[in-house]
């Protein structure tokens, strides 16, 4: 895009609200595009997704074959779907149905801790405070799902509450994905196809 395009994009899309949902909440007020930072994040999101794909798959079927046992991965995303209350369908059932149908529609907001900061205060005594500094990726959860369906990942959202964390510092328009890989199916799998094919042989000779 021309320098005069970025603007006029980032200018509509700051009118757009889109819609926050988790297996929790559906909630107003998300924006996807609103600076030019913001822009390149949406402008790299196919990249971003398959390279993020990637290192999720290598690392966990590496880790599942290295222990020789299924390997879990856990994924925190701000999902925001790109339509309003009104592109919302009559009787949509689960929210958690909702966001695998329409997952097309789906903006996957990954944070991540990009660097970390040691303050130092004095309230009666001296304290230290850790201040974390965030970054981001736009990643489609179609494209990504899809790399792990291609990959033999399993994929579930875990909706188990988390009794630990304060319900102050809970963010409920998060949405956890739990990904796995079972070493031990795909050999199943594999030797299942193979007698498939010497019976298709067999059958064949007599």
């Amino acid at each position: 895009m021309t320098l005069e395009e970025k603007i006029k994009f980032i200018e509509e899309n700051k009118e757009k609200n889109y819609l926050y949902i988790s297996p929790r909440i559906i909630q107003g007020g998300a924006t996807l595009i609103d600076s030019y930072e913001s822009l390149e994040l949406y402008e790299n999101m196919d990249d971003n997704t398959s390279k993020f794909a990637e290192k999720e798959i290598v690392n966990l079927i590496s880790d599942a074959n290295y222990n020789n046992e299924e390997a879990k991965s856990y994924l925190d995303f701000n999902l925001i779907f790109c339509g309003d209350f009104d592109d919302l369908p009559n009787g949509m059932g689960s929210l958690i149905d909702f966001i695998i149908n329409s997952k097309e529609r789906m903006v996957a907001v990954y944070r991540y801790v990009r660097d970390t900061e040691q303050r130092n205060f004095f309230v009666g005594f001296a304290q230290t405070e850790t201040i974390y500094k965030y970054g981001y990726l736009y990643l489609s959860l179609a494209k990504l799902l899809e790399e792990f369906e291609k990959n033999n990942i399993k994929y579930e959202i875990d909706t188990t509450l988390d009794r630990y964390t304060p319900s102050l510092y809970r963010d409920d328009k998060s949405t956890k994905f739990v990904i796995s890989y079972n070493p031990q199916k795909k050999l199943e799998s594999e030797n299942g196809n193979q007698l498939k094919k010497v019976r298709k042989e067999l059958s064949r000779r007599t």
